[in-house]
């Protein structure tokens, strides 16, 4: 099984494709929220755990004086919630929250970072940007597209320099955590065997939280450090 990061800044330095980039210069940070609006996530929290991460995260680049925040929901279809070219606010925050739903039917990883490479891409600032997309979710269901689908995204993504970093919500309450989880595996129509759901999770940068309320602290780390990491870069 791939490692499971504590803090998600401690394997930057091992991502050759993210080193590869240059410096960005100071107030060139984009960050992507995106957010889990399918209805497996109606048990968690997931109101509250949203609004803290939303919280969190604009008080961080307020603090910093950096960058830009988008805020996107996703399941069956993409919505941008907070365009990354308006200042974001507690109001905004408060606005954004009401409008997530957790009632999609499916879990659409693929099409949504597709749609944060195009959404990225779209915009008129510097290559050198530093980019950053979070994903907030439980993890189920993420090869609902199929595999192929997803893990191009992932490498298209990774490829123009937009670093990835999933969150899982692992409810306890839940019989079983995303670990427990098994899938077969077939070749040409044969059962070769049975696999950790986890092995092949396409996504090489992952936290897995069993206590929403430890989200804060871990999500206020990986920031502190990403913005100190790549601060870093060619200097």
């Amino acid at each position: 099984m791939r490692k499971i990061i504590p803090y998600i800044a401690s394997q930057f330095r091992k991502d050759k494709i993210w080193l590869r980039r240059t410096k960005p210069s100071k107030r060139d940070y984009q960050i992507v929220l995106a957010l889990d609006d399918s209805s497996s996530m109606a048990d968690n929290h997931s109101k509250e755990l949203a609004f803290e991460s939303l919280s969190l995260i604009s008080k961080a680049m307020t603090y910093l004086e950096v960058g830009q925040l988008s805020v996107l929901s996703f399941g069956e279809q993409v919505k941008v919630l907070h365009p990354l070219e308006e200042a974001f606010t507690e109001q905004s925050g408060s606005r954004l929250i009401q409008e997530m739903k957790f009632d999609q039917k499916k879990t659409m990883i693929g099409q949504l970072v597709d749609f944060t490479v195009d959404m990225f891409e779209s915009q008129c600032a510097s290559s050198d940007n530093a980019k950053l997309l979070v994903v907030l979710s439980d993890g189920r269901g993420i090869f609902s597209e199929g595999k192929e689908k997803v893990n191009c995204a992932v490498r298209r993504a990774r490829l123009v320099d937009i670093f990835l970093v999933f969150i899982i919500v692992d409810n306890p309450i839940n019989k079983d955590s995303i670990l427990d989880i098994r899938m077969p595996v077939f070749e040409k129509g044969k059962l070769l065997g049975i696999r950790s759901y986890m092995d092949n999770f396409p996504f090489p940068f992952y936290m897995i939280l069993r206590d929403i309320n430890t989200l804060p602290g871990v999500l206020s780390d990986a920031l502190r450090q990403w913005f100190e990491v790549v601060g870093k870069i060619d200097t």
